[in-house]
């Protein structure tokens, strides 16, 4: 007769494995062309190549009037070349399996490929065809403006959507971060294609750019193609990154997007954090994951389990290279808006206060470098972690050296960095819900604007 199995236990999660020892894949970083690098990996798990070419400008250096410019323009790239329109360009990368495509976000514009590595060449050439000789048809601007205007209209359906855009503009005002990287509808209109022109000539043809190539690859071989295809390359710089300047805020501000019959009430709780550069981030995602990173961090534990406010709730610090947004992000039932709100603030307070324990921190660095790897499962993935490299100036060894850094944050200098990056005495407070059911739960916390989900 077999022994009965052992009882599950369902109560306490099982303990954790030892992390395995982990090394960020061996790349090649070194000069390309005048104005111009490198960064080349050869992940050889899948045949298949990741190309991307980074231009030296986003979102972030639309000029005032013309927000999402960036944005547009490298949407435009691949939409037809000198050689080629845009269907005959979708066509023959069809043929040859593969994908390509451009886009920006506030750091810089990208031209991206992805296909067999038996193409490779075909791809370096797409690219560079694409990065060096766009056309921005007209017809093709009108198409693509046609399309962020009517996603305008649909995120004003959108209580998430309305949140994110009314905490930038509570941050940033009108700034580069403020307006949605796609733009507002007055700029949009007033876009032509002799300014995306411009824009492409003075902002994205220049030096400054890098080459990011990983998967079934010879390094030397893709920078001896790539050279032959970029030699023409501009090098002269591109003009200084405009500055991110945060609205100043000396102490807590309310602002209400009424949703009369909204079913709960979508908050938004922060303020400008520091760039991706600065030389705390990487204790910065410890203190984070502690805080709202993870499931099983503070706030989520307190307005989940210990509140039942919401199903969810996640704090962050955007990546860019100007002073991103620290939000804390959550919906909760309409009646408890302002209970949660208050908790989420008790929350930041309590890191800069009471020092985190010994458990609490080492779980937190076990969750962060046990993930770490997940994150470089693909080729892309490999190429996106060394395009961080490129667009955040960060040193080569940076993800070899994370684990490590992680493992020596300690508890004091969680409280320190909290004291130093969290000001829960001038966060901006942003509720998507019924401004009737709203604004007495949040008056208590500092001014309050309230406001329809169309802005007036």
């Amino acid at each position: 007769m077999n022994a009965a199995p052992p009882p599950v236990h369902r109560v306490a999660p099982p303990p954790p494995g030892a992390v395995r020892p982990f090394h960020f894949p061996p790349f090649v970083h070194t000069p390309l062309v005048p104005g111009m690098d490198l960064y080349a990996a050869r992940v050889p798990r899948a045949p298949l190549v990741s190309i991307e070419l980074i231009l030296p400008r986003g979102g972030q250096a639309d000029p005032p009037g013309a927000r999402g410019l960036a944005s547009l323009t490298a949407d435009l790239l691949d939409e037809g070349t000198g050689r080629r329109s845009g269907p005959e360009l979708a066509a023959l990368v069809e043929r040859l399996g593969g994908s390509l495509g451009s886009s920006a976000d506030w750091d810089g514009a990208y031209v991206a490929c992805t296909l067999l590595a038996a193409h490779l060449q075909q791809g370096l050439e797409l690219t560079a065809e694409v990065a060096l000789s766009p056309t921005l048809p007209a017809e093709e601007l009108e198409r693509l403006r046609k399309r962020r205007l009517a996603e305008l209209i649909r995120r004003r359906s959108s209580p998430a959507a309305l949140a994110e855009e009314r905490f930038a503009t509570a941050l940033y005002g009108d700034g580069a971060y403020g307006p949605p990287l796609i733009g507002n509808e007055r700029d949009l209109l007033a876009i032509d294609r002799e300014a995306t022109v411009g824009f492409y000539a003075t902002q994205l043809r220049r030096g400054g750019a890098t080459l990011v190539a990983t998967g079934d690859l010879d390094p030397e071989a893709v920078a001896r193609a790539a050279a032959a295809l970029l030699a023409g390359w501009p090098q002269e710089p591109a003009p200084p990154e405009p500055a991110v300047a945060p609205l100043p805020h000396t102490g807590i501000t309310v602002a209400i997007v009424d949703r009369a019959h909204a079913a709960q009430t979508e908050l938004r709780i922060g303020h400008a954090g520091p760039p991706r550069q600065h030389p705390d981030r990487t204790p910065l995602a410890v203190l984070n994951s502690i805080l709202g990173g993870k499931f099983t961090s503070r706030i989520n534990l307190n307005l989940r389990e210990r509140h039942g406010y919401t199903y969810g709730a996640h704090s962050s610090f955007a990546s860019r290279r100007g002073p991103g947004p620290f939000q804390v992000s959550t919906a909760v039932a309409n009646d408890v808006a302002g209970a949660a709100a208050a908790e989420v603030l008790h929350e930041l307070r309590r890191r800069q206060e009471e020092p985190v324990g010994d458990e609490e921190l080492a779980d937190a660095v076990r969750y962060l470098e046990g993930v770490f790897p997940y994150t470089l499962q693909t080729v892309e993935s490999v190429a996106q972690r060394l395009a961080q490299l490129a667009v955040f100036d960060l040193a080569d060894d940076h993800f070899d050296r994370y684990p490590a850094e992680l493992r020596a944050v300690g508890s004091a200098a969680i409280q320190d960095l909290a004291r130093r990056h969290l000001r829960p005495e001038a966060c901006a407070i942003v509720a998507v819900g019924p401004a009737e059911t709203l604004l007495a739960q949040l008056e208590r916390f500092g001014p309050v604007t309230v406001s329809a989900p169309g802005g007036g």
